[in-house]
């Protein structure tokens, strides 16, 4: 009797266990390149810390951003919807995100966890004041450094401007630091407190670093570092830029500032990782490390923007590959395979129910309209998903995008773009050519006509906004 008493112990334990909640801590960078990290192709940026994360988890190929900018793509995130649904496609927000959105965040909290957001926020109108549409407002329990703006002031405490123009810009709530705190590390303490405080009860971080938007600054010593490693390398000059219609693409990872920017935020990886293996939260939570955009690698400046897409086309507010592929890893605990890698294409809207399977929740697929659970990619189940096409629909001009307005179309392996200035279309297959370098449009003209046919059947559902005429 003793020892089957022994044995039902052990079986509910193990049954208590695999009904726990898993904790989520999701990793949202700011204007982070695909192509900047080691583990996607970089060589000259540093990224030990994600690189390790990548071993242990899952590292997606083709995983796409909902928008080329950020506050769409954030939206997508919260709503589970493409940002054409909800009319939210610019980069600095027109309207608020909609009350009547029953955001991620809302649906974790509903279902006992505790949710924080930390980091930017750039989901409501500039003018709002107070804490109207702000993160406290859409689910989430805390607030810290979320507001209108969508870059920081400084990264430099008092993380504020020194011309009242760009007050704007200020972080708010900030004020418990010294002179030399650096934000990113700032953020990544706070995010450890909120973890060892909210041991005992399922968690849903949602940490958004400002990092590696402009202002691009970097720490002394490791501009001085890179600065030596371009040296060493040969290569001190800046490698120039192609031009890609009115604006200049960078050709090279050069620029010793935004590298140590980079390492910065993985150090910052790290020490969030450190802090889930030595507290043993590492069993039960899953990270989610993912940007909302491509890099700034083009500018209207001859020498490009600050970092580099390549071999991918495009970057930031480009619809490109360079500014829609993102870095994705997931790490979930005792379920992922390690250094394993998913070629299936994703986009963001796919967080929001994949995050409510992960925690045995029932999903709301009115809600999350437009995303799909990963679960059965992550549990190795299936190597695809019941979704033929994934949407891009960016109708309006961009400083540091020289095409214009613009929308894409990825179907299987063929990707069709349309410049709304001139109604160009161009044809892909990005599996021979993931650089999108050979229009493919006049050889296949029944393919490029089908997805075109898709992209507006699309639009029309989705009533997506269309770029306005310009006055000749």
């Amino acid at each position: 009797m003793k020892y089957f008493t022994l044995i039902f112990i052990f079986l509910f334990s193990l049954n208590i266990f695999a009904t726990d909640k898993p904790n989520f801590l999701f990793i949202l960078v700011d204007d982070l390149g695909r192509q900047d990290l080691n583990c996607y192709g970089s060589e000259f940026h540093e990224t030990p810390h994600i690189n390790k994360l990548a071993k242990e988890g899952v590292l997606f190929s083709d995983a796409y951003a909902a928008s080329p900018v950020c506050s769409p793509t954030r939206a997508s995130i919260q709503t589970g919807k493409y940002p054409s649904r909800i009319n939210f496609t610019r980069a600095t927000p027109t309207h608020n995100l909609p009350y009547e959105e029953t955001t991620l965040a809302e649906a974790l909290k509903e279902a006992g966890y505790k949710t924080a957001h930390m980091g930017k926020w750039h989901l409501r109108l500039y003018k709002e004041k107070g804490d109207t549409h702000l993160p406290q407002e859409h689910g989430f329990d805390i607030n810290i450094a979320g507001h209108s703006a969508g870059q920081p002031a400084s990264f430099f405490y008092p993380y504020k401007a020194k011309a009242t123009k760009y007050e704007k810009n200020n972080v708010p709530h900030m004020e418990d630091g010294k002179e030399g705190d650096y934000l990113t590390d700032v953020l990544t303490t706070k995010a450890i407190d909120f973890m060892n405080d909210h041991k005992d009860q399922p968690f849903y971080l949602n940490l958004c670093y400002y990092t590696v938007h402009t202002p691009v600054t970097g720490k002394k010593d490791k501009i001085k570092k890179y600065e030596n490693k371009l040296k060493a390398m040969g290569t001190q000059q800046s490698a120039g830029a192609v031009q890609d219609y009115a604006t200049f693409a960078r050709k090279k990872q050069d620029n010793a500032e935004y590298a140590a920017m980079v390492e910065s935020m993985d150090e910052n990886i790290g020490r969030l990782n450190d802090f889930l293996k030595e507290s043993g939260l590492d069993q039960n939570t899953v990270v989610i490390f993912t940007s909302d955009n491509g890099g700034l690698s083009t500018h209207k400046s001859n020498k490009g923007g600050v970092t580099s897409s390549f071999p991918f086309r495009g970057g930031k507010a480009w619809v490109y590959e360079g500014g829609i592929r993102e870095p994705l890893i997931i790490k979930w605990p005792g379920i992922t395979k390690a250094r394993s890698e998913i070629t299936t294409p994703v986009i963001s809207t796919d967080f929001y129910p994949t995050m409510l399977e992960m925690a045995g929740l029932p999903l709301r697929p009115k809600q999350h309209l437009d995303g799909l659970s990963l679960v059965s990619l992550l549990k190795g189940q299936s190597k695809s998903l019941d979704r033929e096409d994934l949407h891009f629909h960016f109708p309006h001009d961009h400083t540091v995008n020289g095409m214009g307005a613009s929308a894409a179309i990825r179907s299987g392996n063929y990707k069709l773009v349309e410049r709304f200035a001139d109604g160009k279309l161009e044809l892909f297959n990005l599996k021979n050519d993931p650089a999108e370098s050979k229009d493919l449009s006049s050889q296949l003209p029944e393919i490029t006509k089908e997805l075109h046919k898709k992209m507006r059947l699309w639009r029309q559902e989705t009533n997506s906004m269309m770029p306005k005429a310009k006055k000749k």
